[in-house]
């Protein structure tokens, strides 16, 4: 076997298990197959250097998994907000007791400023 010839053994073997079990998680065929593809690329880093894992589909698993939630996470993120008269059709609640508080007559600043706090 060629060098790094183990490490594609290994992710062809574990490859339906750790498909199965992203797919359970994410219930999304792409984005199973996003998350498992990243984890095989982190596998292709880290494997070389600290030699295989224990469980090959293990490490894919959670390495694919903690993939996908970032990378849901992040699309979550760039999603744009929706506008301020869909998230509340309620006007400001402390306009009502401002406009009382200035129509009163207040001598004192400070008093004023600590009924509209």
């Amino acid at each position: 076997m060629t060098e790094l010839a183990w490490i594609s053994t290994a992710i062809s073997t574990a490859r339906p298990q750790a498909m199965g079990a992203l797919l359970r998680y994410f219930r999304d065929l792409d984005a199973a197959e996003e998350a498992f593809q990243d984890a095989c690329l982190r596998a292709l880093n880290n494997w070389p250097k600290n030699g295989p894992p224990r469980d090959p589909a293990a490490w894919l698993i959670f390495v694919g998994r903690n993939s996908g939630i970032d990378a849901v996470r992040k699309r979550a993120k760039q999603a744009p907000l929706p506008e301020e008269d869909q998230i509340s059709d309620l006007e400001d609640a402390e306009s009502d007791v401002a406009e009382r508080l200035d129509g009163a007559h207040y001598r004192d600043d400070i008093l004023r400023l600590l009924f509209i706090c």
